[in-house]
């Protein structure tokens, strides 16, 4: 009876949380102007960027694109890493089965490949940002500086790439080498948004093509723009900030029922031997994994929501 109420206020808290609600209009920069331009090229209406390459890309490029930008994070030997990662995931799989589960080790070994893969692919996308915000400001820096001192804009580029270290530093120097080789700035542009898919980056883009079209003031939208990212990154470390202590709490209450599983098989090995092998205790134990997982669930909708 304890268990069906439990399931029952569990679904309810669930609705109540997922409900949807009335949000307020979001807009897209990028997909309005080009749905109010509809141009096929720049040269056509003369515009100073082509927001179709950047804003509109079908399901199977936008695939392919992470594809290749997971294996540019991996460097050299990306598929014998990933091939090392699965099987460890796999190992791991199977003697999770073996010493807790005990049930069908295929099913249990692809579970837990699969989430080793969402984990490792959030985990790399999540450096991959941290290196370019870090990296990111440096670099506008740079350029504004070569461009004020008499630099062309595409010498200016160069001059980033080989002053700057890493990742961002690299995208800089492949796309003065594009620059220079004659390819298209649009061509060169979208393979540089692929490899840095965020809006500090697209808006970046969009200056300097603008820039490359028509001049302008180059050095103080630079200026402008790497004050907004500082401003960005100050009001997300003061988010993060106000809320340290219930994130922390929430990882708290997560961890302390698997830490008491944990430690269940060595103070009371009946106990534990009752929940994960015997069929009356296997719906307990299913029960606390779903409501745990329900409970995270829930805080990170709630999470997310607010930082919108």
């Amino acid at each position: 009876m304890i268990y069906w109420l439990a399931l029952i206020i569990g679904g309810l808290t669930a609705l109540v949380a997922l409900w949807p609600r009335k949000k307020a209009t979001q807009h897209n920069y990028l997909e309005e102007a080009e749905q109010a331009l509809l141009i096929s090229s720049i040269d056509e209406a003369q515009q100073a960027v082509d927001l179709k390459v950047l804003a509109e890309k079908s399901w199977l490029d936008k695939i392919m694109a992470t594809l290749r930008n997971v294996e540019h994070q991996l460097g050299k030997g990306a598929q014998i890493k990933i091939a090392l990662f699965s099987a460890s995931l796999m190992c791991a799989g199977f003697l999770l089965n073996a010493k807790y589960i005990q049930v069908n080790p295929l099913k249990v070994m692809l579970i837990v490949t699969a989430l080793g893969w969402v984990f490792g692919f959030f985990w790399l996308q999540k450096k991959q940002r941290e290196g370019f915000e870090r990296a990111f400001p440096d670099a506008l820096n740079m350029l504004a500086s070569a461009v004020s001192s008499g630099e062309s804009l595409m010498h200016a580029i160069v001059y980033v790439g080989k002053t700057l270290q890493g990742d961002v530093g690299a995208e800089f120097k492949r796309m003065g080498e594009r620059l220079q080789l004659g390819e298209s700035p649009d061509k060169v542009f979208s393979k540089s948004c692929e490899r840095f898919p965020y809006p500090a980056f697209y808006f970046f883009v969009i200056t300097l093509r603008a820039n490359m079209q028509r001049g302008g003031q180059l050095k103080e939208v630079i200026a402008r723009l790497n004050r907004l990212m500082f401003d960005s990154r100050a009001i997300e470390k003061k988010k993060y900030a106000l809320t340290a202590e219930a994130r922390t709490s929430a990882k708290i209450v997560a961890a302390i029922p698997f830490s008491v599983l944990f430690m269940l098989q060595f103070i009371s090995p009946d106990n534990f031997n009752y929940l994960v092998y015997e069929e009356a205790g296997r719906p307990v134990l299913y029960y606390l994994i779903g409501s745990e997982s329900l409970g995270l669930f829930i805080v990170w909708m709630l999470m997310r929501g607010a930082q919108k």
